[in-house]
């Protein structure tokens, strides 16, 4: 009859294996089956849809600004197969259009001079996305803000700098955003 001591005259071997065996078949048990839907299963035969980007309206005073994130935009979706930037309306399954409509940079923190020190960059921007093909409106945003802060600067042109960073960070959080929704529509779409 076995005792609870005999355990420690069991080989070394087997005390290491048993936990390694545990947790095999732990994770064996409770797999949940998760899939990320952005992925495409590579048995899938899911064409890709087309887009074409157009170059936002820029109703603000920072000038290139359309073009940073023509770029940006363009870039995320370079990031799947799921959806094919082209630049000729003709041969579009999807067009995305888009303004940038307003910036506004209220400072937050002042020293004790009174200067500021800290400012926030308020950019409102309005997006659709639209089927060509059954003539419908998938996205629509009239009207959507994004914050970023920035430190401000007395030089003139590290300040500069640090506006135009965060409106890049902005660019980029808005290009995500709406690469994210377009491959949810997508994948959800035949």
């Amino acid at each position: 009859m076995p005792t609870p001591c005999s355990q420690k005259n069991a080989p070394r071997r087997y005390r290491r294996v048993l936990p390694l065996l545990a947790l095999l078949l732990l994770a064996a048990i409770t797999g949940c089956g998760y899939r990320n839907p952005y992925v495409a299963k590579e048995s899938e035969a899911v064409p890709a849809r087309k887009l074409v980007l157009t170059i936002w309206e820029n109703r603000t005073n920072e000038l290139g600004l359309e073009s940073e994130y023509f770029r940006l935009f363009n870039n995320w979706f370079k990031k799947t197969d799921r959806v094919a930037v082209i630049f000729d309306e003709n041969g579009a399954d999807l067009k995305l259009t888009g303004e940038i409509s307003a910036i506004d940079i209220p400072a937050l923190f002042y020293t004790s001079t009174n200067t500021a020190r800290e400012a926030e960059i308020k950019l409102t921007v309005a997006f659709t996305l639209h089927d060509l093909h059954s003539n419908t409106v998938l996205i629509q945003e009239r009207r959507q803000t994004f914050h970023e802060p920035f430190m401000t600067d007395p030089a003139i042109e590290r300040k500069r700098y640090n506006k135009q960073q965060a409106l890049l960070r902005i660019g980029d959080e808005v290009a995500e955003q709406i690469y994210l929704r377009t491959l949810e529509i997508v994948s959800h779409t035949p």
